[in-house]
């Protein structure tokens, strides 16, 4: 193959094969993260030469002013839910990409639904955008997606969560193990802890989702390292059913009144708040996640003493703006991983903390 071929586009692929090397190596020599012998690096671009491969195929477009689109694949959230905020950081972005001929497309899928997830992938495909944003609710389902863009030679981003040894060009988030550690030291620092207990959300019905398993392993992970004879119980809720989550805790803590210190690896301790706010403990301690208005507002009450939490709306701003640069000029970003601080919020420092857009 040479680069005279017009009838096919060399992938990432095509050097990998050529050069006699993993596709992950080319990825390497490309973004020069390192890690790759000189003699490789040589052969890799001689390769890429060679054929006349480009690791930004939107450069023609970009040449002929032909609009470009990022498509932007998250859950359906109700206002006020985490991914209602994200949303609106998604917006601020797409205000400061529009002026350079790139356009947002919002795609929506079901988080209960694992083929609502997969439908709206094959819709992206179909329509063939120019990057893709994409976050973690059904772990494996999103590998796929991602061999298809790769395969597609569509790039792509993380935001909020990411998976560790695909090809995507840049991610946004916290560090999901690092703040259930934090969690985890937030609520048993002062104390000498027996029991937790942890509060989940029944999700979808084949059990595929589980955006919050690595802050949950981090906090479990904490507590089994500083605190090895606690023990961990699991109470599941539903989500949109208020009357039903007061049964269930209603029930847990009759059988367990031991049971002090109360945790939600999710962004969703809100949930909670009518019971503990109808079944008042005076040394019940609560930590949560994510500065959602529900959940200030129980923080202010007093029935949840620490939320773990980041600018949300930036991450999807930071991850929009930076995926759209790489598509206009073609340059890398110059970190790939960026990690978003953390902060802690307690009442006494809540009511000046910006967590709006």
């Amino acid at each position: 193959m040479t680069a005279d071929n017009k009838d096919h586009i060399p992938t990432i692929h095509d050097v990998a094969k050529a050069a006699g090397v993993a596709r992950a190596t080319v990825d390497r020599v490309i973004y020069k993260r390192g890690g790759v012998k000189e003699s490789t690096i040589r052969k890799v671009n001689e390769v890429i030469e060679r054929l006349g491969y480009t690791a930004n195929p939107n450069a023609s477009r970009l040449a002929s002013r032909k609009k470009l689109t990022i498509a932007c694949l998250i859950p359906q959230f109700e206002e006020g839910d985490y991914w209602s905020v994200a949303y609106k950081g998604f917006l601020d972005g797409a205000k400061t990409i529009n002026t350079y001929d790139v356009k947002t497309d919002i795609h929506l899928f079901n988080p209960d639904s694992i083929e609502s997830f997969r439908a709206e992938c094959d819709s992206i495909i179909a329509s063939h955008p120019a990057g893709v944003i994409t976050n973690v609710v059904f772990a494996d389902a999103v590998k796929e997606f991602a061999e298809r863009l790769d395969e597609a030679r569509i790039p792509y981003a993380f935001v909020d969560q990411k998976i560790e040894g695909l090809n995507y060009t840049v991610y946004f988030g916290a560090d999901p193990s690092e703040a259930g550690r934090l969690g985890a030291y937030l609520l048993t620092h002062r104390f000498e802890v027996e029991d937790i207990a942890m509060i989940r959300l029944i999700r979808d019905s084949q059990k595929m989702a589980d955006p919050n398993r690595i802050r949950r392993m981090g906090f479990i992970d904490y507590i089994h390292e500083h605190h090895p004879d606690c023990r961990i119980h699991t109470i599941f809720i539903p989500p949109h059913d208020q009357d039903e989550t007061y049964r269930t805790l209603e029930a847990f803590f009759k059988e367990h009144p031991e049971v002090k210190f109360i945790t939600m690896a999710n962004s969703r301790i809100h949930l909670i708040a009518d019971y503990l706010r109808k079944n008042p403990v005076s040394d019940r301690h609560v930590v949560g996640f994510d500065d959602l208005e529900k959940n200030i507002e129980a923080l202010n009450e007093g029935l949840v003493e620490y939320l773990v939490t980041r600018h949300i709306p930036m991450q999807s701003y930071y991850t929009i703006s930076h995926l759209a640069s790489y598509l206009i000029s073609g340059k890398a970003p110059q970190k790939k991983d960026n990690l978003m601080h953390m902060d802690i919020l307690h009442r006494l420092n809540s009511k000046h903390y910006d967590f709006k857009v």
